[in-house]
């Protein structure tokens, strides 16, 4: 059962089906084989007695078990970028899992990994216009590599808090209105409010309005100089997670830091930061590099994987704000486990990254990106030529956010909901193509000012879409809006 010299061979032949396995569901030409019934859910939790032998267990999860599974991969597949796909990121993640090295401790657990994750922190510093310096040891490097943005906009926070009110980790927050957060109103990530309440800083979020889906500046700068003192961190979405959407950057850095040198400025930029990649589209987060922090997530937008992302923060020194100190993290000069809040033992995620970045390369990356940039404008050109749909947002990236909204139903905010979200799930039950669907302010009035909508939306970062693919889903979704209008004879 476990791996030594004498089944080494049968070990490798498992493992070879596994991986053949495996890339036959992701070229696969359905997003969705089958839909799990919840009411089977309790055979799940049936676990074995006794054991069952490893090739019979291959077989029951080919099976019975991976045809139920979502496809990110598939090019129909058009909710999410998190494509997957990459095959050097995927040799990445093998290798980081069969090499067992452990980036909590650098000497014994992980002495040329440590290095490894050095250099891709260091890559991404340069890459988004942070200053890089010899590294003598951890506090030198800059960035950190988490599971997630949720993990990398958390320790972020917590370094606007301990930055914010000094030794608070120590002594506990004594008054939580004093550290208060901004995000802009209706587009802001889930994880900085939940960031927030995980700190011990409670709900103290303020929603500033917005104009066009990016901060209005004249209500920005009346909630700083009402709350002077109190703020800790002023968040700014590069890319934000419904319309991907990109901050007026130098404007907000200029903006808050005349009110109050001392609050901790944190980009978002899970999704934005890949633009960096490119000298033609990198004028477009222009100012990113003047922030305190920036999270970044690879596995979103470079076809990793899950899980990786990474925060990097200006000032490598400030980390020192959140060092934590066990005879259990060895006090080496390059144990991340001294600068990594809530992960302890922490596998080597970073190689499959580093994978991608010297297989493609960097020119090779920014092709990429602009190649998926292209895709996005080109659907854009679709749905604003077609009768039945209606663009909702600015596209600025790779997300274009439509509803089907046939002049007959378009004023009926309820009813074109309604419609859409009906056209929705009969997509997911097809699992032919896969849309993401979510609340939406109408923030440019296309429909409605101020109305909420449920829009469908195309964001996808799979290098296998094409042209005629766009078409196709366009096609679909007309399709199915006109069959439910029928069936409802509207």
């Amino acid at each position: 059962m476990f791996i030594n010299n004498d089944n080494k061979d049968k070990c490798k032949k498992i493992l070879n089906e596994v991986v053949n396995n495996g890339i036959d569901f992701k070229v696969d030409q359905k997003f969705l084989k089958k839909i799990f019934k919840k009411e089977k859910k309790d055979d799940l939790l049936k676990i074995s007695k006794n054991g069952v032998e490893i090739e019979k267990l291959v077989t029951l999860f080919n099976n019975e078990i991976m045809p139920y599974c979502s496809n990110f991969s598939n090019e129909k597949f058009m909710s999410f970028p998190d494509a997957g796909n990459s095959i050097a990121g995927l040799v990445g993640s093998i290798y980081a899992d069969l090499l067992q090295q452990n980036l909590i401790n650098s000497t014994f657990c992980a002495p040329i990994a440590t290095y490894i994750e050095i250099a891709v922190i260091n890559c991404l510093r340069k890459v988004l216009g942070y200053t890089t310096s010899k590294i003598n040891n951890i506090w030198d490097v800059g960035g950190i590599i988490t599971y997630g943005g949720t993990g990398s906009n958390t320790t972020a926070i917590m370094l606007a808090r301990e930055n914010h009110r000094n030794k608070t980790m120590e002594h506990g927050v004594t008054n939580p209105d004093e550290f208060i957060t901004i995000i802009p109103k209706g587009i802001g990530h889930y994880s900085i409010k939940s960031a927030c309440m995980w700190l011990g800083v409670g709900k103290n979020v303020i929603e500033v309005e917005t104009k066009a889906f990016k901060y209005d500046l004249d209500a920005l700068k009346k909630i700083l100089i009402k709350n002077k003192g109190k703020v800790m961190c002023v968040v700014a979405y590069v890319g934000d997670s419904r319309t991907m959407t990109i901050e007026n950057l130098e404007d907000v850095y200029n903006l808050v830091k005349s009110i109050d040198e001392n609050i901790w400025l944190h980009a978002d930029a899970c999704h934005g930061f890949s633009l960096a990649f490119s000298s033609k589209l990198k004028q477009r987060i222009k100012g990113i590099e003047k922030f305190d922090s920036i999270s970044t997530d690879p596995h979103k937008v470079l076809d990793l994987p899950y899980c990786l992302s990474a925060l990097l923060v200006k000032n490598p020194q400030k980390f020192k704000l959140i060092t934590s100190t066990s005879d259990l993290i060895m006090q080496e000069d390059y144990a991340f486990g001294q600068i990594t809040p809530f992960i302890g033992s922490k596998s080597w995620v970073s190689l499959k990254l580093w994978f991608v970045l010297q297989n493609l390369g960097l020119n090779g990356i920014a092709k990429m990106i602009e190649e998926r940039m292209h895709m996005a404008q080109n659907l854009k050109q679709m749905i604003l030529t077609s009768d039945n749909l209606v663009l909702l947002n600015n596209v600025e990236m790779n997300s274009v956010v439509f509803m089907y909204a046939p002049a007959k139903i378009k004023t009926n905010i309820d009813l074109l909901n309604k419609v859409n979200k009906e056209i929705h799930d009969r997509i997911y039950k097809d699992g032919e193509f896969h849309l993401h669907q979510f609340s939406l302010d109408d923030d440019l009035g296309v429909i409605k000012k101020d109305e909420i909508l449920y829009p469908l939306r195309y964001m996808s970062g799979n290098p296998n879409i094409t042209n005629k693919t766009l078409k196709e889903m366009v096609t679909y979704v007309e399709k199915v809006g006109k069959e439910v209008l029928n069936e409802w004879s509207l």
